[in-house]
């Protein structure tokens, strides 16, 4: 029978239980309570320990910075006083672009704190943008084929994917705003087919989430009365979980919007003998 072989098969119980919710900003997390056991192996071990990792280096970050950029000054005023160190900061960002590295916030401050305000945030700049470029490019021509597996086999980013398609400049300025690092946002940009174009904008858009890094290394060595300095952290780390909040939504609404056509073109290949 034709038609039969050829009938659209049903929704997994993943899809149908997206299908029938709203998607939150954090999943289900009575869902999670419940399957625990299901994360209880060595892949959930690895990345409970990652998060744990990455809260605890922004709170002792957080807690120390002074003291850290303080240590690294020597280094700091070397590449001040070297004809064209400026141009080290870049390199070093550029490395660091790439993932699991981070710490692009470390090196903002410092050259805030050396090269002052609008110079320290045009080097910034600089690095923000070729090291995202060169993110770009090596996921985009490394790593594509294995994004469209994990976009076959993981329903959630799937969703997330179309809506980066779908977003044109808007959606991906907004996801880059939030508290989620920039380059590890550019490896699902390249993979999911978004234009560089499109990307090159997004990430200059997206520039004044660097610029108040540099602000922060800018009122340390200007030697500001620490309640102004933690003033100015207080309200940078506000405004981003603010901003996360709004993209979080606003995002959630997209993937709300697309998530029937991409469950039903899922169906659908999976139709094909």
């Amino acid at each position: 029978d034709v038609r039969g072989t050829l009938r659209t098969p049903s929704p997994t119980p993943e899809e149908a239980r997206v299908l029938s919710e709203k998607t939150r900003m954090c999943g289900d997390w009575r869902r999670y309570m419940r399957e625990w056991r299901r994360y209880a192996n060595v892949r959930g071990y690895w990345t409970l320990a990652a998060i744990v990792a990455v809260i605890a280096f922004i709170a002792v970050f957080l807690k120390y910075q002074k003291e850290i950029v303080r240590w690294m000054r020597p280094f700091a005023d070397w590449m001040h006083n070297t004809p064209g160190g400026w141009l080290i900061p870049i390199a070093i960002m550029f490395v660091l672009s790439f993932p699991p590295l981070f710490g692009h916030e470390i090196i903002a401050i410092l050259v805030g704190d050396v090269w002052g305000i609008w110079i320290g945030f045009g080097i910034v700049a600089a690095g923000t943008i070729f090291g995202e470029l060169g993110n770009f490019y090596a996921f985009k021509y490394f790593c594509s084929a294995r994004g469209k597996k994990y976009e076959r086999e993981k329903l959630s980013y799937a969703l997330h994917a179309q809506v980066a398609r779908e977003g044109g400049i808007l959606v991906p300025t907004i996801m880059r705003l939030t508290f989620v690092p920039g380059h590890f946002l550019t490896a699902v940009f390249s993979t999911c087919g978004m234009t560089v174009w499109t990307f090159f904008v997004s990430a200059t858009l997206s520039l004044p989430k660097q610029l108040a890094a540099v602000y922060i290394g800018v009122a340390q060595v200007e030697d500001q009365t620490s309640p102004t300095t933690n003033a100015i952290k207080a309200v940078v780390i506000l405004a981003t979980l603010a901003m996360s909040i709004i993209a979080a939504r606003f995002i959630n609404k997209r993937v709300d919007a697309v998530k029937a056509r991409v469950i039903y073109a899922r169906r659908k290949e999976r139709s094909v003998p």
